[in-house]
């Protein structure tokens, strides 16, 4: 026992100077080494935000607007928009029913020639489907590629129930308080209307194409556009049309819209969403309700359709929005400026406000809507299956084939089955070049009219005309130049749609200083 203490002491340390000196040289050390960490992790710390800031200070000057074209000569503004109205008066809603009265649809056409008659001498008119415009304007180089320009003249109706909400009637044509009032004034008759007007001003004048133009004004463009606009793209399809750039309906001059911008933004849409509609379909025992099993066809299917709300397709801000916030960067205000050319770091972050939101939502996934229910037709019988109808907008960089894929993996079970239906299934339209000579075109038009408005490109996130011409050319271009706040929206298709009286007369020239380029 002795003898085992006495070992103990000799393999301890001695008290005294040198033992409190290790104890001290080891807490050194280990105050030292967590003040480099400090150090190490303050000056990781700076150099991000170094990085941040530098790049968000560092967007570059605005680009130099090109040189300015000729618009042409003035159009009477006052004749102008009492053609407008004219057209506005009759209302061509939409033919869903093939017993449909077409009637405003004829009447159209004939104010369309009353109106332009030099277009109609010059071009030649085909009618496609009895109800679709096709006019073809010959340009005097035979070898040079045709340009599109496309424009509906079909609208949705109003709302049942709601006629008492508008400030004006919805097919009254009124000019009043600065606007002209109805529904096509926003979605699509200003486009038509504002071509022709550029047309017929400059065939006056005796100007003519070098490129062989295209005029193509929908009927159906609301509900799909296939007998219309589909039909003259596949003729053109089949008679090989050489095509260098299309023209379309789609994205605004926003103004209050975009994130951290005070000023309006033009957006171009260089591509559109792909378009799918399924039928999720749920099996089950059918039976009398007194007498239900565990399982129903109903239930099966809300468990599907939970599925599908808690499982989305993936976001990411890519492709065309990318583009647009790199673009936009020298507009926003330092805060968001510093957010969004720095989305290495932040993406996550403006991922989680933008999919809180419908419209920005839209713009960084594909999306799934159910739309129609149905199952049982009477209360005391179980079904034995029912169905929902979901429709996809498909973000470009999906397919359909991912989208079934998806479909496949997150709700198709033994006893949920996933089928495709309906004539209208689209892939999301291939990206415009922003150096091809069909943009290079729209950009003089668009800065000779509004050369203090930045211009960016973006997605069409609805469907437009223009998607049945992209085997034609992928350079389509969806963009009219009118200014909308985020109330003017809601009057797309909605209540009190209205032009604003300088927009008509901005885009009758924008259209005659494309027109021209040509």
């Amino acid at each position: 026992m002795i003898s085992r203490e006495l070992s103990d002491r000799r393999g301890a340390k001695p008290p005294g100077p040198d033992g409190d000196h290790e104890s001290a040289l080891a807490e050194a050390v280990v105050k030292m080494s967590w003040k480099k960490l400090g150090i190490g992790l303050l000056a990781v710390i700076a150099v991000v935000v170094i990085v941040l800031a530098f790049r968000a200070w560092n967007v570059g000057s605005p680009p130099t607007p090109p040189e300015a074209v000729d618009t042409g000569a003035a159009v009477d503004i006052d004749d102008a928009l009492g053609r407008l109205a004219a057209a506005i008066r009759l209302p061509t809603i939409s033919p869903v029913e093939s017993d449909a009265d077409v009637t405003p649809f004829l009447q159209t056409h004939e104010l369309l020639e009353e109106f332009f008659p030099r277009v109609h001498e010059i071009a030649e008119r085909r009618l496609v489907s009895d109800l679709t415009l096709h006019f073809t304007i010959p340009g005097s180089d035979a070898d040079a590629p045709h340009v599109v320009f496309l424009a509906h003249m079909d609208v949705v109706p109003v709302e049942e129930g709601t006629e008492d909400d508008w400030s004006h009637p919805p097919f009254g044509g009124a000019v009043a308080d600065g606007f002209l009032w109805g529904r096509g004034t926003m979605d699509n008759k200003h486009n038509m209307m504002g071509i022709m007007e550029a047309a017929e001003a400059w065939f006056a004048q005796g100007g003519r194409p070098e490129h062989t133009l295209h005029f193509v004004f929908g009927h159906d463009e609301e509900i799909g556009g296939l007998q219309g606009a589909r039909r003259v793209a596949q003729t053109m399809m089949e008679d090989e049309v050489d095509v260098v750039a299309v023209y379309d309906e789609g994205l605004l001059i926003t103004d209050g819209i975009l994130p951290g911008v005070d000023d309006p933004v033009a957006l171009v849409g260089i591509t559109e969403r792909g378009y799918l509609t399924v039928e999720i379909r749920a099996h089950a025992e059918g039976g009398h309700s007194s007498m239900p099993p565990q399982e129903l066809a109903i239930t099966r299917l809300a468990t599907a359709l939970q599925r599908l709300d808690a499982d989305p397709m993936p976001a990411a801000i890519d492709g065309p929005t990318a583009l647009m916030f790199e673009k936009i960067a020298a507009e926003m205000d330092f805060g968001h400026r510093l957010i969004f050319r720095n989305l290495w770091l932040f993406e996550p972050l403006v991922i989680s406000q933008m999919t809180a939101s419908a419209g920005t939502n839209a713009a960084v996934r594909t999306t799934a809507a159910p739309t129609i229910l149905r199952a049982g037709d009477r209360e005391n019988v179980l079904p034995r299956q029912a169905v929902a109808t979901v429709n996809f907008r498909i973000h470009p960089r999906e397919s359909i084939d991912e989208v079934l894929e998806y479909l496949d993996e997150t709700v198709a079970t033994e006893h949920i089955s996933v089928e495709p239906v309906g004539e209208m299934q689209a892939e999301p339209s291939p990206l415009a070049r922003l150096e091809g000579p069909g943009y290079e075109a729209l950009e003089r038009a668009f800065f000779t009219v509004y050369p203090d408005i930045a211009l960016a490109p973006n997605m069409l996130t609805a469907l437009s005309d223009s998607r049945h011409f992209t085997d034609l050319t992928s350079d389509v271009y969806r963009f009219h130049p009118i200014t909308v706040t985020e109330r003017d929206l809601e009057r797309i298709h909605g209540v009190d749609e209205r032009i604003a009286v300088d927009d008509f007369e901005n885009l009758i020239q924008y259209y005659g200083a494309l027109l021209r380029q040509w």
